[in-house]
């Protein structure tokens, strides 16, 4: 055989295992849509249907799920209401056979459906009488059924045997989300929002009657696969998919040959084909991942993309006297292209210095976007060894002069332009940076250059899944937050039904304490999202310390 034609040989073996390996993982199924461009329904791009087998197509990668849709009771054939007393966390003798929680620190989570606990709470002086606990059994839950599902969102109906105030609360691994309490009665309903397609979360039906009875019953509530076109929109400062908040993982420039690895962490938005046009990237995904395309390419070379992209870095070439005008006449917007998303340098950032003709463009560059990002990169732009507290303060900036638009930020994922083993970039100062930018108010997360080493992968995994369970609460607006003056700590914190999630980083590669005060906590207890730390607010105020650069969320269930 000619070395030539051998040579061909190898390469389309290695491409199709790399593609089979990716679709034959299990869990590994494509979590994402893609959306037409132009609001015409027969533009729209449509999803092979969910069956039993996976097969490998010619190209692109398949799509369907086998799990089906729908809400199944994690307690037996009929979902069985737990009495407070018994533990949230603990399951009936018939829930052997049932799905069951994996991740090692749910008991840990579980208090938090009733964060009072399973005693009345104690006197606080002498002179006070302790309650005493509620008696009867507890109410029943029943009739639990979803009313409306899409692929983001599930609207659930349920019944109380007593009248009782009643809450959802749902997560990918353990609940940590909760909806808003419904008024007192027998009758309830409630949606849960900023869900992914095709995936499963744990979710908890949870009731307490006014004497103080409780109860809480357990299911598994898969979303259904896609099987249309996604329609992307901002609102309320976030980014919204078919108008259900959403909190995208991107990347930039991916070739359609090389997306598999960055499917496998959590991926889910490709902005620009860097071998191509994005209608082809799209094309080759086939809905397991969103794409935007370029702003410059035809209507036809970026069918699919749910969003346009501006120029990279576009400041860098404008003059400073650039006006909005002069942006809409050099990249005009289409109609039904969806939102324009712009990447800038850092030199809008106070702390860092000005572009040589100033910056005069920037209030015409945010006029003509609709999401606003940039990269800072302080180890491989700045060749920094310890300023990752510019990552939280160039957000804030950004996120200020955005004025309400969605914000996000580029994380440097390997080594690019500044050498020396310590300005490597390496799990811990990704994981840091990208916690630090959502702390200042980034809607979503960009890794870049778009390929890394194993151990950075699997950080970017971790990250972008607590984030998309998470993601409901960390599209809220910050709630006040501040820490002991002068502190390497940084905090950001959301209110997202009456939970308060808490993101704490320490910016400094030596450990840190720091005194967070968020006045919405009162005296709550927290517990971080790994169920290793717990921490007891007074006044609003907790005391914590941290190793090197670690990150750390903690959340505060809605106060009884």
């Amino acid at each position: 055989m000619p070395l030539r034609a051998l040579c061909w040989l190898l390469l389309a073996i290695v491409a199709g295992s790399a593609i089979g390996f990716r679709i034959g993982v299990s869990g590994a199924d494509p979590t994402v849509s893609v959306a037409s461009a132009t609001p015409d329904a027969d533009l729209a791009l449509s999803f092979a249907p969910a069956t039993g087998r996976r097969p490998v197509k010619a190209v692109g990668l398949f799509t369907g799920r086998s799990a089906n849709p729908g809400l199944q009771p994690l307690s037996g054939v009929d979902a069985e209401s737990l009495a407070l007393s018994g533990g949230a966390d603990e399951m009936p003798a018939s829930a052997s056979a049932a799905p069951a929680y994996t991740a090692p620190f749910v008991k840990d989570l579980a208090f938090l459906a009733f964060p009072s606990g399973t005693e009345p709470p104690a006197s606080t002086t002498t002179t006070t009488t302790t309650q005493p606990a509620p008696t009867g059994p507890p109410p029943v839950i029943d009739n639990v059924h979803p009313v409306a599902m899409t692929p983001f969102s599930a609207t659930i109906s349920w019944q109380t045997s007593d009248a009782a105030s009643s809450r959802v609360v749902y997560g990918l691994d353990a609940p940590v989300i909760w909806t808003g309490p419904t008024a007192t009665g027998t009758s309830h309903l409630a949606t849960v929002t900023g869900l992914t397609f095709a995936s499963s979360y744990h979710l908890d039906v949870t009731a307490t009657t006014p004497d103080g009875r409780s109860a809480v019953a357990q299911f598994l509530l898969t979303t259904p696969g896609l099987t249309g076109s996604v329609r992307a929109s901002v609102g309320n400062g976030a980014i919204l998919l078919n108008g259900q908040p959403a909190f995208p993982k991107i990347v930039w420039a991916q070739c359609p040959d090389a997306v598999s690895s960055n499917l496998a962490v959590g991926i889910d938005l490709f902005m620009g084909n860097g071998c191509g046009s994005s209608a082809q990237l799209a094309g080759w995904l086939g809905g397991s991942a969103l794409v935007v395309g370029s702003a410059q390419e035809t209507a036809a070379a970026r069918l699919g993309s749910i969003g346009t992209h501006l120029p990279d870095e576009w400041d860098t070439h404008l003059p400073n006297d650039f006006t909005l005008a002069d942006a809409l006449r050099l990249v005009p917007p289409s109609s039904g292209s969806g939102p324009r998303f712009l990447t800038l340098t850092n030199h809008f950032y106070s702390r860092a210095a000005p572009l040589p003709q100033g910056r005069g463009m920037y209030p015409a560059l945010v006029a003509s976007a609709d999401v606003l990002g940039f990269d800072l990169y302080p180890l491989q732009n700045w060749c920094r060894f310890d300023s990752f507290g510019d990552v939280f303060d160039s957000q804030l900036d950004l996120v200020a002069i955005a004025r309400g638009k969605p914000t996000f930020q580029w994380i440097e994922a390997r080594r690019m332009d500044c050498s020396g083993e310590q300005l490597d970039p390496t799990p811990e100062t990704v994981r840091a940076e990208s916690w630090l930018s959502i702390a200042g108010g980034a809607h979503a997360i960009g890794y870049f250059p778009n390929n890394w080493s194993d151990a950075v992968g699997a950080e970017i995994a971790r990250t972008n899944h607590e984030i998309s369970t998470l993601g409901p609460a960390l599209v809220d607006s910050p709630i006040a937050a501040s820490v002991t003056l002068g502190s390497y700590v940084k905090v950001g914190a959301r209110d997202h039904n009456g939970a308060v999630y808490v993101i704490a980083v320490n910016a400094s590669r030596a450990p840190a304490t720091a005194t967070i005060t968020i006045p919405a906590l009162v005296d709550r207890t927290l517990v971080s999202l790994d169920g290793q730390h717990k921490a007891t607010a007074s006044g609003g105020s907790f005391t914590a310390s941290f190793a090197p650069l670690e990150a750390r969320i903690y959340i505060a269930a809605p106060a009884q």
